[in-house]
Order: C-alpha cells, then structure tokens, then sequence
C-alpha cells in the first residue's frame, strides 16, 4: 500500500496522512506495487532504434517470406491443373 511521506529537516520521513492522490512530498511503494509500475513502464517505453529496426525487419521478412511461400505453392498448385 501507498504512503505518502514528507521529507524532514533532519533527513528522516515522516507520515503525512495525505491521500496519495493529493501527497505534496513523496509516495513510498510496496516492493509488489513498484515491480507492477516498473513492469508497465517497460512495456510502454518506447524502444530503441535497434529494436525498432529489428521489428521492422522481422515484419518485413515474414510478409516477403509468406509471399515467396505463397508463390511456390500455386506454382506446384498449378502444375497439377488439369484444364492446361
């Protein structure tokens, strides 16, 4: 569970009471609640150029492969066409 904290002069945290939502100092986290939000965080971040590229790539290659397949296959397909 959330806790909002504030700072104190002598370096120790201390409770507000505030609502997290309305927390004016800091929100200290379960160890479960920062795993989840470092979790979303990786999943939305947005990726590298090397991913990006790798992905683009990939995608690429299996549209192209899936194609060449596809050509293979009515060709073999079309040999076996009686009505030529």
């Amino acid at each position: 569970m959330a806790v909002c904290v504030a700072l104190a002069s002598d370096g120790t945290l201390h409770p507000t009471g505030q609502s997290v939502e309305a927390c004016t100092g800091f929100v200290l986290v379960s160890g479960s609640e920062h795993s989840f939000y470092a979790l979303a965080y990786q999943a939305f971040a947005t990726p590298t150029p090397e991913q990006a590229a790798g992905w683009f790539v990939g995608t690429f290659g299996a549209v192209v492969g899936m194609f060449v397949l596809a050509r293979i296959v009515g060709t073999v397909a079309g040999m076996f066409n009686s009505s030529r």
